[in-house]
């Protein structure tokens, strides 16, 4: 547990989480957290008062996609070992952990813990399997070219020579399946409700010279923004600004940047404006009626394509909603083009709609 005083990093993300919630609170009640993600930032908050922002993907990360397993019959581990077993490799029998997994948080514990020995090892082994899965589907080679960054004290895996991770894995699928819809190249405009910590926005960067915007709500959105500044470089960033003006902003919206908005400011950009916009474990954990808002704004903004990667079923007892695949059904002009389970979370479904 972190002690003392802030250092400059938990200082400077500490001002932006201030600075996000105010501009938020600012904005109509459709776009404010509902009562589930009310109780996850102030858990997200705590974690990163106690453990720092150098933790975070220890700590925070574990609260947006990236998953921790003790249980051996986790359906992720078994989907694993299924398609390990049909593609049967060394490599994820022999890979290890670069640090002891220590340090971890969740919601479930209130404490730092660790992975025991062989909770570790299916982790690393779950890592491995995953990894191997992308590569066997990756027609731009990014698992041959990436790297998981080290900002942010990742459990990183050794991995064919490579440091992977199950974020970089997973968000390299995404990219891939997202592909699928012919948009994505350079010189594209992609948006991304409910980011996390940027981990799609990374690889995106790193495969496309396009524009990425993101929108979150905070802390999410001011440890996206102070990630991929540390992991990109400033000049490729263009910051949150709480009085945004779209014709002001607009010029800094070029290929080779990612942008960073609350929720409510998708709603001051152009009808098509994006080639396509995405949103990946979100709407479920939101009011009924704030998810329908969204997928409708997601809609409106792109001109061709819509991914979407969420709960085939899922029910949000604290905010009374109960959201189904078929609940995200999107009406003419769009048409569902790809559809699929998941191939690392058989509870999630992926769909592209192109208008």
């Amino acid at each position: 547990m972190r002690v003392g005083p802030l250092d400059s990093d938990d200082a400077e993300v500490a001002a932006l989480i201030d600075e996000m919630r105010g501009g938020l609170a600012d904005a109509p009640e459709i776009y404010q957290p509902g009562e589930f993600w009310t109780g996850l930032v102030e858990a997200n908050l705590e974690m990163l008062r106690s453990e720092g922002i150098g933790n975070f993907k220890r700590t925070v990360s574990n609260n947006y996609y990236n998953w921790h397993f003790t249980w051996r019959r986790d359906p992720q581990i078994q989907a694993a070992v299924v398609g390990w077993l049909k593609h049967p490799t060394a490599a994820a029998l022999m890979n290890r952990l670069v640090d002891p997994p220590t340090g971890i948080r969740t919601t479930v514990l209130a404490d730092p813990f660790a992975l025991s020995n062989s909770a570790a090892w299916r982790y690393k082994f779950f890592v491995g399997a995953i990894w191997d899965a992308a590569r066997r589907d990756d027609p731009r080679n990014l698992t041959a070219k990436l790297d998981e960054p080290m900002v942010g004290n990742p459990l990183a895996v050794r991995h064919r020579g490579r440091l992977i991770s199950q974020d970089l894995a997973n968000s390299i699928i995404e990219f891939n399946y997202a592909s699928r819809s012919g948009v994505l190249r350079d010189g594209c405009r992609v948006a991304e409700l409910g980011a996390g910590y940027g981990r799609v926005g990374y690889v995106f960067s790193q495969a496309c010279h396009g524009t990425y915007c993101i929108f979150d709500i905070p802390p999410a959105l001011a440890v996206a923004q102070w990630y991929l500044t540390k992991v990109l470089g400033p000049d490729h960033i263009v910051p949150y600004s709480r009085r945004m003006d779209f014709a002001s902003c607009e010029r800094q919206l070029v290929p080779g940047k990612i942008a960073f908005f609350t929720p409510d400011q998708l709603e001051l950009f152009p009808d098509g404006w994006f080639d396509c916009t995405q949103t990946i474990s979100t709407l479920p954990e939101m009011p009924a009626a704030q998810a329908s808002r969204y997928l409708e704004l997601l809609a409106e903004k792109s001109r061709r394509a819509l991914f979407l990667k969420q709960w085939r079923s899922w029910s949000n007892a604290a905010d009374g909603s109960d959201l189904r695949e078929e609940n995200y059904a999107l009406g003419e002009p769009w048409r569902l083009a790809e559809r699929r389970v998941d191939p690392v979370q058989p509870a999630f479904f992926n769909q592209i709609w192109l208008r």
